[in-house]
Order: structure tokens, then C-alpha cells, then sequence
């Protein structure tokens, strides 16, 4: 173990905060963390947008839940995949931009290397951090509140601040459940490493006071419907060629 693998393994969601602000210094220092991270071809299609607006962030939180962290934490950031560069760069060289799946995969898989990244210098640093799903609930009113044009496409939210809480580390499947040698297992195997889990995963809730579950139960339950079935829309409709 060494301070960088400690730091990872100590990663918990954290969701109250203090009032204490963050220094620019530091966000400035966890942006060129989050910049190092790796980047296919240097394309580096993300951007970060800093929401400091007390009204917008409120509109922000109510969009997302409502989940009033996104207002009163100490930073909220926007992921976002960054195609307008491309898009502005391709219309100087006097060039029809023309892209598949492919440049939306890399938008999505390289603004989240560099999120993990700013996440991880903020938490060095002292800092709680939450990623906001809840931030796709409505991407056209989020689009429209900010006003952003055509290429730039928000992915989730970010909170960052002091923590205000000691939360328990949620378990995880066990490595060797993730972590397969040449070739995925068997179904049985699989089952069985699923079985083993929700033991961990109900006990977990047991000693956390909540009611009992399973993981199981829990992915039965997400996965039994479609959610946020705009996405697709709305992403083609920044500019996204999802075929």
C-alpha cells in the first residue's frame, strides 16, 4: 500500500458538507490532475463548467432530484464531453464534420478518466466528493438554463467540500468476481459469485441500520425498466452521432 492506493481505497460518497469554501488553488491543482489523466489521440473532448451561481445552482438541484447538496455544497462542476472545438476547428478547415459512435464513446470514456482524476486530487487534498447522475434527468432544461451550444453535452454533476459525515465504505464485488484470467466464467460461476455478494451486500445494510436487501434485489429493481429514455435524443441533438 502506498499513499496514492490509500487514498483510492478511501473514496467514500459524501453528501453534507461543511460551509468552508475551497481556494482556487486548489481547484486549479485538481484540474491539471484531472488533465493528466490519459486522452485518446490528445482529442481531450471534455470540458469542466464551475457553477458559482447561487440561483443557477438552485435550479441545478431541483433538476437533479431535487437533491439540495448540488445548491449548498462548496463546488459544483459539470462534466461535460467537448465536440465544439472539434466542430469549430473543422468548420475553419473548411470541413464537414462527420463523425460516428465512435467520437461520442471517446467524448464519454475521456471526460471520465479526467472526472476520476479531479476527483482523486480534490480527495488528496481533504476534499469530499458525489458524482450527480441526477443531473440527466433533464438535460434540455439543464442545456437551456445554461445556454450551451451545439457539441457540448453534459454527463453528470460533481459536488466537492469538506465533509460533514463519516459515511461506511459501501462493499464491492470481490476482485476476483471483476477480474477474470483469458475468458469471462460461466454462468454458474457468475451466479455463484453473485449469491456470495448479496450476503455481503444485506449485511452491509444490517449494520447500517437501513432495511435489508440484497444486490440482487437492489439491480432487479434498477434494471426492470428503461430510465431517462431521451438520452439518445437529446445527445443527437448536441451534435452526437450515435450510430
Amino acid at each position: 500500500m502506498n499513499e496514492t492506493i490509500n487514498t483510492m481505497r478511501a473514496h467514500r460518497s459524501i453528501r453534507t458538507y461543511t460551509n468552508d469554501p475551497i481556494p482556487q488553488a486548489h481547484i486549479d491543482e485538481a484540474m491539471l490532475a484531472g488533465q493528466a489523466a490519459a486522452t485518446s489521440s490528445s482529442v481531450q473532448p471534455y470540458c469542466v463548467l464551475h457553477i458559482t451561481d447561487g440561483d443557477k445552482r438552485q435550479k441545478i438541484a431541483n433538476l437533479c432530484g431535487p437533491q439540495q447538496k448540488v445548491h449548498d455544497c462548496a463546488a459544483f462542476f459539470i462534466i461535460c464531453g467537448d465536440l465544439r472545438k472539434h466542430m469549430l476547428i473543422l468548420e475553419r478547415a473548411n470541413k464537414p464534420y462527420e463523425t460516428g459512435l465512435e467520437a461520442f464513446l471517446v467524448a464519454s470514456i475521456d471526460a471520465s478518466l479526467f472526472a476520476q482524476n479531479f476527483v482523486l486530487a480534490f480527495e488528496s487534498l481533504g476534499y469530499g466528493t458525489c458524482y450527480i447522475g441526477g443531473l440527466r434527468n433533464d438535460l434540455p432544461a439543464v442545456d437551456k438554463l445554461l445556454g450551451l451550444p451545439k457539441g457540448v453535452m453534459p454527463f453528470y454533476g460533481l459536488c466537492v467540500g469538506v465533509p460533514d459525515e463519516s459515511p461506511t465504505h459501501r462493499p464491492r464485488l470481490a476482485p476476483d468476481s471483476v477480474l477474470y484470467e483469458n475468458q469471462y466464467p460461466s454462468d454458474d460461476e457468475t451466479n455463484a459469485s453473485i449469491d456470495r455478494y448479496d450476503k455481503v451486500y444485506e449485511q452491509y445494510l444490517v449494520d447500517r441500520g437501513a432495511k435489508p436487501a440484497t444486490w440482487s434485489q437492489a439491480i432487479a429493481k434498477k434494471f426492470s425498466y428503461a430510465a431517462r429514455e431521451g438520452l439518445g435524443a437529446y445527445f443527437e441533438s448536441k451534435g452526437a452521432d450515435l450510430h
